[in-house]
């Protein structure tokens, strides 16, 4: 299967139908049927039962300091992820059609090695977060483990208000485990939500770069066929390039805006969650600095996790901004001024309105307000860190 733009959405498309989300590739290639369907609502009602009984745990639970601290902490986690999931399985008709427009536009233009670049970026950031993710969540058995076998302290990982905390029976020991192999499990589709826009970030990256090529390449392919053919049909040729170029981005400046609508809310709330949580994490951090081994690795390594999540999303935001920058100088210098003035001044014309549209900033919005960029990661980066270094002051 050659290496794509189409190969790399089936591929992740084909995750997260096995993740339990559906089909999201516009062909019928992976069935939705009853079997499926009815694994799929399983599986959704016992994430829901679960995050409902941690609600309540984090509303009327009465635990200890470290499980009421969990229990409120992953409630509101588990709330955003549980949002994110219905939210892809809302918009599965649009992505499917979104998908259908990003594997084909430009595909005629793509090249094999900006193609392994794309498919390494997307296959690196994605496994990166998959390993962050359960490294963390086996920390969190791990550490619970000790502390029931040292300590004599119930198993917990995530804290729902059934069993009870006092609760040392054979039964409640069976459901605390069976809520954690849901927890590992729920993470599944959790990532496929998450990393559904990203790859669909990167590969809008990519597209401005292959159309930054396009216009390099009809300038070189005229430059060596006016020497080889008539002059009138190398302008011919330039010209049909650049009219393909033209159409071509303002089929991407169409897709940037659905990948806002359509995943503008999931990319949204990956932020809040990213950086909230991350500030919770690190006071417990500031306000405990005397960790054991497992509990600082189970605290680094989801703090890894959810700074790695907002990093693939505002950096790859930010370099869909970026690219798109660069295409109004590769449009203007594509060779447009070598036609003829009286024959072609309707491609003049064109030019110089995709000139000035691609000299509009292409940035995308966390809730319509912030933006999805290198300096809001920086800047929530810094944040984080000011509050930690506040209080860990404060804890000293």
């Amino acid at each position: 299967m050659p290496l794509n733009t189409r190969t790399l959405l089936i591929t992740v498309c084909k995750y997260v139908y096995y993740a339990g989300a559906g089909n999201c590739w516009y062909e019928d290639i992976y069935h939705e049927t009853i079997p499926y369907y009815m694994y799929s609502v399983v599986t959704f009602s016992i994430y829901t039962t679960m995050i409902f009984l941690e609600n309540l745990a984090a509303l009327f639970g009465n635990f200890p300091g470290v499980e009421k601290n969990s229990a409120v902490m992953f409630a509101a986690i588990h709330n955003i992820v549980l949002t994110k999931m219905f939210l892809l399985l809302y918009h599965k008709k649009s992505i499917r059609k979104l998908n259908y427009e990003m594997a084909n536009v430009g595909a005629g233009y793509e090249e094999d090695y900006v193609m392994r670049k794309q498919y390494r970026k997307v296959t690196v950031g994605i496994w990166l977060y998959v390993i962050s993710v359960y490294l963390s969540l086996s920390a969190y058995g791990i550490e619970s483990a000790r502390r029931s076998i040292v300590e004599g302290a119930p198993f917990y990982t995530v804290v729902t208000y059934l069993p009870v905390y006092d609760d040392n029976s054979a039964v409640a020991l069976f459901f605390r485990i069976f809520f954690y192999i849901t927890w590992l499990y729920m993470m599944l589709p959790m990532m496929s939500a998450d990393c559904m826009p990203i790859t669909h970030l990167i590969t809008m990256t990519y597209k401005f770069i292959t159309l930054c090529h396009h216009f390099e390449r009809i300038r070189s392919e005229f430059d060596s066929n006016i020497k080889v053919m008539n002059k009138r049909e190398a302008i011919d040729k330039l010209k049909a390039g650049c009219l393909e170029g033209i159409r071509m981005h303002q089929k991407l400046l169409y897709l940037a805006d659905e990948i806002h609508r359509v995943f503008g809310i999931i990319m949204s709330l990956q932020v809040c969650e990213s950086s909230a949580v991350a500030v919770l994490l690190l006071l417990r951090l500031a306000l405990s600095p005397h960790l054991d081994l497992t509990n600082a690795f189970m605290t680094y390594t989801f703090v890894s996790s959810l700074f790695l999540l907002l990093a693939l999303n505002l950096w790859n935001a930010g370099e869909v901004t970026y690219q798109a920058s660069l295409l109004s100088s590769a449009m203007f210098y594509c060779g447009w001024h070598l036609c003829d003035i009286e024959r072609d001044h309707d491609i003049r014309k064109l030019v110089i309105i995709g000139c000035t549209q691609a000299q509009k900033p292409l940035i995308l919005k966390a809730f319509g307000i912030q933006d999805l960029s290198y300096e809001t990661f920086v800047s929530v980066a810094r944040m984080t860190y000011s509050v930690f270094a506040v209080f860990y002051q404060r804890g000293e």
